[in-house]
């Protein structure tokens, strides 16, 4: 059995990270041409978004991808106050419930046009 040190974990989670990240922005942008960020910055800012996402910790792959989709239209939203609180604050529910509600109320207020 192959066993690793903390160190090698670390820089294996980190690449499928970065491989995560560079995966969602490749087909964020070929699904949504409006998206023209040069990628050196779009894949950092998206990079930056997943570690907030893991450091909820948001566990499901595709709640992940949700947030980083977020990311790419709303830059930074996680970082305003009542967001980052409402993603915090546990309230019995899993990080992963609380983005997709945040989703909902995000998907309402478009329609809404608020």
């Amino acid at each position: 059995m192959l066993k690793l040190t903390n160190d090698q974990c670390v820089e294996m989670n980190k690449m499928e990270d970065d491989d995560f990240v560079r995966d969602t922005a490749q087909k964020l942008k070929k699904k949504y041409p409006v998206i023209k960020e040069p990628d050196d910055i779009f894949y950092a800012r998206l990079r930056k978004a997943l570690d907030y996402a893991n450091m909820l910790p948001l566990q499901e792959k595709n709640v992940k991808r949700d947030f980083l989709r977020l990311e790419a239209f709303y830059p930074d939203f996680y970082k305003k106050p009542e967001v980052d609180k409402w993603l915090r604050t546990s309230n019995g529910y899993s990080a992963d419930q609380r983005l997709e509600d945040f989703k909902h109320v995000m998907i309402n207020r478009e329609k809404r046009g608020l």
